[in-house]
């Protein structure tokens, strides 16, 4: 599924424009990313927590040519599943 298709679900079980239903994902992105960037974590009941995680600058290797590399320290967003979307994959 793409946002698209998410786009065209919403619309039908919301009764709404496809229009509006796309304004209304786009706001919800918006606002979980302008979280994040601020390091908040956001927490959807039963789906899941989104969150940022700090990753240590390491050296690496560049796996085509085998040279080291240093790979810098960076963020990353991590999704992790709510009790209750596990139950609903696990059902």
């Amino acid at each position: 599924m793409n946002k698209a298709d998410l786009t065209a679900r919403l619309a039908e079980r919301a009764n709404l424009p496809k229009v509006r239903a796309a304004e209304c994902i786009n706001i919800l992105t918006e606002e979980i990313r302008a979280a994040l960037v601020e390091e908040e974590k956001v927490t959807i009941s039963d789906f899941g927590t989104f969150q940022i995680s700090h990753r240590k600058a390491f050296e690496g290797q560049n796996p085509k040519t085998r040279a080291k590399m240093d790979v810098a320290a960076c963020r990353i967003p991590i999704f992790r599943a709510g009790k209750g979307f596990k139950h609903a994959l696990n059902d």
